[in-house]
Order: C-alpha cells, then structure tokens, then sequence
C-alpha cells in the first residue's frame, strides 16, 4: 500500500497521487505529473501542456456532458498512466486545455484498490 495526503492547497482538500504519463508510441514522459483522482469521470482527462508535451497521437474524438449538462466534443489522445511502482494503464484520455492538471478517471482507478480517509485527509492505494 502506498499513503498520500490530501493536497490542501485546493479547498476542500482533495485526494492527488503523482502519476507518469508516457507515450505509447515514442516512450517520452512526464513524471510526477499531479492528478486528482475522480471517480465521478469515465476517462482520464489531460491537460493541453501534458499531451503538447509528450506529443501524444490523437485516436479520436469523444462527445462529453460538462457539468452544466451541455454537449462537447473532445479530442481523444492514447496515453500510459502509472501511479508509483504499480503497472501502468493504457487509456484513451480527454484532452482538457482548461485543466491545469491530470484527473484520473475510473479508466484508470479501477485497476486499484483505493482507500479514501476523508477524517484523516489521506488516501491508500494497493
């Protein structure tokens, strides 16, 4: 099991991890990217500055429901997640150049056992 702490410098804290994003077809990559793990998102969502980056293929687009409920169409970029040591994940993520950070979608999260300590502001991941 791996602990990490809430990050406290969003309000309310939230539950972050590092992660390694790395392209598939080239093996460049990024380490200890921050990522809010969201459990509430199909797919993970990349910011603009992570795909340029890495200079991640587009497979794709996806239509998306925002939070108001409205229709977008998104770009769709094939990249390999890792969080730590553990295996990494194959996803097709979302490209988001609003997003100044990764948020881990359940492509992503249910390759994991992960434990959420709201009280303690700490989560597990196994």
């Amino acid at each position: 099991m791996i602990r990490y702490r809430y990050n406290a410098e969003v309000r309310p804290p939230a539950p972050f991890v590092h992660v390694t994003v790395r392209c598939p077809t080239t093996g460049r990559h990024i380490e200890r990217s921050p990522a809010l793990l969201d459990s509430g998102s199909d797919c993970t969502v990349l910011p603009s500055s992570v795909v340029s980056a890495l200079d991640l293929v587009q497979v794709g687009l996806l239509e998306c429901q925002d939070f108001h409920g409205v229709i977008v169409t998104r770009l769709v970029f094939l990249a390999v997640v890792s969080i730590h040591d553990f295996p990494p994940v194959e996803v097709r993520a979302v490209l988001e150049e609003r997003q100044g950070y990764v948020l881990l979608g359940r492509d992503v999260l249910n390759s994991y056992r992960i434990v959420l300590d709201g009280p303690q502001l700490a989560l597990e991941i196994g």
